[in-house]
């Protein structure tokens, strides 16, 4: 495992003047073998006013449980148990109650046909990318998350992925 998935971008925090914030993220997306020498950015992702924005990149098998919790008219995936001496616990960064907000996934990408490819249109290929989890339902959130079983493709062939990258949001009170 490349052992950074996901992590805060530095200066990528922006202030707003009701407390609430703007962070940005870099993801790597390549693979153990080919990580990527340029990060892909997720710009300002919105934080409540007296919350802290958590990066963490954690071995598969995670060791969590997520659950699903109304807040308003949306719901939002939230930290429900950290199981005992498994890799989120080894991590020692999340705490029950954090909401998750991306997650790193697997997806498949069609190969890009245009006129001169009509005859023999390339392949579609895996994928690593993110996935913002704000407003999508468990069941999508979940997939996302396992869908790091799917192999991606490589230069060299197939990679699987042994760690996922995920972006939490920490309230300071009242969770």
């Amino acid at each position: 495992t490349t052992g950074r998935a996901v992590w805060l971008a530095e200066d990528g925090r922006k202030e707003a003047p009701d407390g609430t914030f703007s962070q940005d993220f870099l993801f790597d997306l390549g693979v153990p073998k080919f990580p990527t020498n340029s990060p892909a950015p997720l710009r300002e992702v919105m934080f409540n006013a007296g919350s802290e924005a958590v990066a963490v990149t954690i071995d598969r098998p995670l060791g969590l449980v997520f659950e699903e919790k109304l807040d308003g008219l949306y719901t939002k995936i939230v930290v429900e148990e950290i199981v005992p001496g498994g890799n989120a616990d080894k991590a020692g960064v999340l705490q029950v109650g954090d909401v998750l907000r991306v997650t790193t996934a697997v997806f498949l990408v069609p190969g890009v046909v245009d006129v001169t490819a009509w005859l023999n249109p390339p392949k579609a290929s895996n994928c690593k990318a993110f996935f913002v989890c704000d407003k999508q339902n468990f069941d999508k959130v979940m997939s996302a998350i396992q869908s790091h079983v799917v192999p991606v493709d490589t230069p060299d062939g197939v990679a699987t992925m042994g760690e996922v990258g995920l972006v939490l949001e920490r309230r300071a009170s009242g969770r």
